[in-house]
């Protein structure tokens, strides 16, 4: 158990690396399934734009709490990301982004390889969810 997010590809690049096939857009996520021709199911690659594990349970607390210690608690990256060590189902919407980027760019340059690390993997979910024109979805 961990956690895990992920950017599902929006339904104009669904349309183009799949031509011919027309998608139904689930309204909160983003994740787009065939609906013609009936019966095709795609894989995870087949949908995602990207996805990331940001780790195991005692990894994301062990995260949390470190950068809690360098910049405090409450911030968005605890509150809306490391909330929890599973949040399946929730979304990160569009307007937390510019939070979440003005935070990361105080502890990008964070000596703890973890904590770069996860301002890394974030940085780029954040910038497919922008490509995509989708939330990024805890999965």
């Amino acid at each position: 158990m961990g956690l895990d997010v992920a950017v599902f590809k929006g339904v104009s690049a669904m349309e183009r690396e799949f031509p011919g096939y027309r998608f139904q857009r689930e309204p909160i996520t983003g994740e787009c399934w065939v609906i013609h021709p009936e019966g095709v199911n795609l894989d995870w690659d087949g949908v995602t734009a990207r996805s990331w594990r940001v780790g195991n349970i005692l990894h994301v607390a062990a995260l949390r709490d470190t950068i809690a210690s360098h910049r405090g608690e409450g911030l968005s990256l605890e509150r809306i990301v490391l909330f929890s060590n599973s949040g399946v189902g929730d979304v990160i919407e569009e307007s937390s982004f510019g939070e979440l980027e003005r935070e990361l760019k105080f502890i990008e340059s964070s000596s703890d390889a973890w904590v770069g690390e996860f301002a890394d993997g974030l940085t780029e979910m954040i910038r497919m969810a922008r490509r995509e024109k989708n939330p990024i979805v805890f999965v």
